[in-house]
C-alpha cells in the first residue's frame, strides 16, 4: 500500500530546494540566497526528515537531486510561481503593485531597446523590481516554458503554441564589413555573392542568426554554401571580429547604428530585398499571468505602437 503523504510543505524551503537544484552547489546557493551554507543544508535536511524520502544527493564533484527531488523540484517551480502571483494581487488589491519580475531578453532587445524602456518603467514603477538574463533566443523560449522567467523578449517567434505571444518592435538583419574590406563601398549584394565571401555568424540559438538562415533559405541558399570562420556569442564579439579580418557577418541594423555614423563598419543591404523581423514578447500560456508582467506587457506594447 502506497505511503499517503500529509503534510505542508514550507515555500522557503521549497524556494532553497530550487535553487539549489538550479545550481547543483550549496555553496553557490547560499550566495545566491544570502544565507550561510549550514543554513541551506539545515533546510534541505529538515525538508527531507519532514517527507521522509531522501531529496539530494551529493556526489564528490556537484549536487543532484534524486528522483524524489526531481519530482518535487517540478511542483516547487509552480507553486512559488503561484505564490509570487497571490503576493503580486494581494499588493494590488491593497493599493499598490510590489514584487519581482523575472525577464529574460535576447541579444539585441536586451542591450539596445530595453535598458531606456525599463529605465522608464521603473521610474513609473518603483515597487517593482526586474531582474533581467541575457541569452540567446532559443534560451529564453526554454526558460520561460520551464517556469524560470515569468516572461521573454526574443528575436523569433516561438515554434509551438505553448505561449501568448505580443508583437513588440520591428527590426532588420544587416551585413556588415570592416571599412577597408574590398566591399565596404558596396550599398548591397546578391545573397549569391555570399558564397564567395567569408563569414561570422552569431551562435546557435539566436534570433539574428535564425533570421539570416531562413532569408537565405528563401532564396535557395543553404549553409553548406557558406565559408563559417566564427560563430560568436554576442553582437558586439561579432563586431569587433569583422573590424580586424575580412569576414562579413549579419547583424541587427539598431545594433550598428553608432558604428556606421562613426565608419567604424560598412552596412550592406541584400539585392533580392530587405531581411525583416520583430521581436516578440512571450508569456507561458499554461500559467496565469502575474499582475506584475501584466503591467510589463502593457508598457511595453505601449511603446511598440510608438516607435
Amino acid at each position: 500500500m502506497r505511503k499517503k503523504l500529509e503534510k505542508r510543505l514550507d515555500f522557503w524551503q521549497l524556494e532553497i530546494l530550487k535553487v539549489l537544484a538550479e545550481n547543483s552547489s550549496f555553496s553557490r546557493t547560499a550566495e545566491s540566497l544570502f544565507l550561510s551554507q549550514p543554513t541551506v543544508t539545515n533546510h534541505i535536511a529538515a525538508l527531507e526528515k519532514r517527507l521522509g524520502v531522501k531529496l539530494v544527493e551529493r556526489t564528490t564533484r556537484r549536487v543532484r537531486l534524486t528522483p524524489a527531488g526531481q519530482l518535487l523540484y517540478r511542483h516547487a517551480k509552480v507553486l512559488l510561481q503561484y505564490e509570487r502571483m497571490a503576493l503580486q494581487e494581494l499588493s494590488n488589491f491593497m493599493g499598490g503593485t510590489e514584487g519581482t519580475l523575472h525577464l529574460g531578453a535576447s541579444t539585441i532587445p536586451a542591450h539596445y531597446i530595453l535598458p531606456d524602456l525599463l529605465g522608464r518603467f521603473s521610474e513609473t514603477t518603483p515597487g517593482i523590481r526586474i531582474v533581467m538574463t541575457v541569452q540567446a533566443s532559443k534560451v529564453v523560449i526554454e526558460k520561460v516554458s520551464q517556469g524560470d522567467l515569468d516572461m521573454g523578449i526574443v528575436g523569433q517567434r516561438p515554434e509551438t503554441g505553448d505561449f501568448n505571444v505580443f508583437p513588440l518592435w520591428d527590426d532588420e538583419v544587416v551585413l556588415i564589413c570592416g571599412i577597408h574590406h574590398p566591399l565596404s563601398q558596396a550599398q548591397s549584394l546578391s545573397v549569391h555573392d555570399l558564397k564567395e565571401v567569408s563569414l561570422v555568424l552569431r551562435e546557435e540559438g539566436s534570433g539574428t542568426r535564425a533570421t539570416f538562415l531562413q532569408f537565405l533559405n528563401h532564396n535557395n541558399i543553404s549553409p553548406k554554401d557558406l565559408t563559417i570562420r566564427a560563430e560568436l556569442g554576442s553582437t558586439e564579439a561579432v563586431k569587433k571580429f569583422v573590424t580586424v579580418t575580412t569576414c562579413i557577418a549579419p547583424v541587427s541594423l539598431r545594433a550598428v547604428q553608432l558604428e556606421s555614423q562613426q565608419r567604424q563598419v560598412a552596412v550592406l543591404r541584400f539585392k533580392e530585398g530587405r531581411v525583416t523581423r520583430k521581436f516578440y514578447g512571450i508569456v507561458p500560456k499554461d500559467r496565469p499571468e502575474t499582475p506584475i508582467a501584466r503591467t510589463l506587457r502593457q508598457f511595453l506594447m505601449k511603446t511598440a505602437v510608438s516607435r
